[in-house]
């Protein structure tokens, strides 16, 4: 899960003349709702924001390992009273010594950004992830950018729904909430290409997706004050691979009033275990400093009740998104009770 979305939603709203996006003026995210299937994958009309994630841990066959990143997000304006699309995507290559990544911006009305459903796809110029059929997996991403490629096959993947059904709460009341969906369960093969070589690549893929309206607005955190909102926001996202058959995933959301930290186990066959925040003792112990901002790259975790006990690093400590609005993301690893890789991000630091 990215809540990096609402932050490029708050830049836009700070770069577009005439524009506003009041949480009222779209529908909102509650419990109960019935996914379906290929339906949601798309485009959802209505609400403010949705997003499409892929995560990747790579190993080559050079004998090193690398992550892989793509994000498209859409996020709805309104322009002079008129709802206007914005498509945003950001793409990322971590090896262990450097580290690669760019953004791409387009109003959807340009033709450059999309979704299709059938052939299903998702598209900034000619980043695209495809699909088959009317499903995003199996399918194919490709990034292609001067100092850096990735051309990767995904496999199938079994789709969970997070939190209550799919109504994932960011915060203790459920006032902040998305609807949420993921595949944690990916294989993958292709290869990646930098200064000037192409390495082949084998490994472990994550699909998120998430769309909501007006996530975080409200006491403190209004939304016609974006640079406020953006200062008063944090939060942590972990997802591991801890074997082939168990994937974890945590988010902690820290605002001005509360830090709500929620998790949930995740198996291959279907089933899924939430993990409460009292389970969960999760603290940082190694930092990285860029500039003015320490990000706390070094962890350890703890869940007694599942015997995890792990100490994760990232295989680069310089994996900062220095974009538009910068923020950490890369591929990590652990020791202790399980060998596993994933992806960490942060922001707020």
């Amino acid at each position: 899960m990215t809540l990096f979305n609402l932050v490029i939603w708050a830049v836009l709203l700070l770069m577009l003349p005439n524009s506003t996006n009041a949480a009222d003026d779209f529908k909102k995210v509650t419990p109960g709702r019935s996914f379906s299937f290929p339906q949601d994958h798309n485009i959802h009309q209505g609400y403010q924001s949705e997003w499409w994630y892929v995560t990747a841990n790579l190993k080559g066959e050079d004998g090193l390992t690398y992550g892989a990143q793509f994000t498209l997000f859409a996020n709805t304006l309104l322009i002079a009273d008129q709802p206007q699309r914005i498509f945003f995507a950001h793409a990322a290559l971590s090896t262990p010594t450097e580290f690669f990544h760019a953004e791409r911006y387009a109003k959807a009305s340009m033709g450059h950004g999309g979704i299709e459903a059938n052939p299903w796809q998702i598209f900034l110029d000619h980043w695209q992830l495809k699909g088959t059929g009317q499903n995003p997996l199996p399918g194919t991403l490709t990034v292609k950018e001067p100092k850096f490629a990735y051309n990767l096959k995904l496999s199938e993947s079994r789709f969970f729904l997070q939190g209550d059904k799919g109504f994932s709460k960011k915060n203790a009341n459920g006032t902040n909430a998305s609807y949420y969906y993921n595949a944690p369960f990916i294989k993958l093969s292709g290869d990646i290409q930098f200064n000037g070589k192409t390495v082949k690549v084998e490994g472990e893929a994550w699909f998120d997706r998430e769309w909501s309206s007006g996530m975080f607005t409200g006491k403190g955190l209004n939304a016609a004050q974006p640079q406020k909102m953006m200062k008063s926001i944090g939060w942590d996202w972990l997802a591991l691979h801890l074997d082939d058959k168990t994937a974890l995933m945590l988010y902690r959301v820290r605002s001005e009033s509360e830090t709500y930290l929620d998790g949930v186990l995740m198996f291959a066959n279907g089933e899924k275990l939430p993990l409460s925040a009292d389970e969960i003792d999760w603290q940082p112990i190694g930092y990285e400093a860029f500039g003015e901002h320490k990000y706390p790259i070094g962890w350890r975790l703890k869940v007694p009740s599942k015997q995890i006990d792990i100490t994760i690093s990232a295989i680069n400590r310089r994996q900062l998104m220095d974009g538009t609005i910068p923020y950490w993301e890369g591929a990590v690893k652990t020791s202790g009770s399980h060998q596993a890789w994933g992806y960490l991000e942060l922001f707020g630091y």
